[in-house]
């Protein structure tokens, strides 16, 4: 079970961390195939991180699905995921 506390702490964590390191701790994502409900904060937190930081994370997210099948890199302006 995820609580608030950890869920807390991983937001602050993440909310530290450039985008190109975001970036990065994604592509650690793909192609993995276990899932777990603390996963799915990750994720969910590392997508939203992402948007805060002003990055269109459209090629990836639909607003309801994140999609880990190919790995990412941001664009020349890095503002926007496009596939590495």
């Amino acid at each position: 079970m995820v609580t608030a506390e950890y869920f807390d702490e991983l937001k602050e964590s993440m909310a530290k961390h450039s985008v190109e390191s975001l970036v990065e701790e994604f592509n650690r994502q793909v192609g993995r195939r276990s899932w777990t409900s603390i996963r799915g904060v990750h994720d969910s937190l590392l997508i939203d991180t992402l948007m805060a930081k002003g990055v269109d994370v459209s090629a990836i997210y639909d607003g309801v699905d994140i999609s880990f099948a190919k790995k990412i890199a941001l664009n020349k302006d890095k503002n926007k995921i496009i596939f590495g």
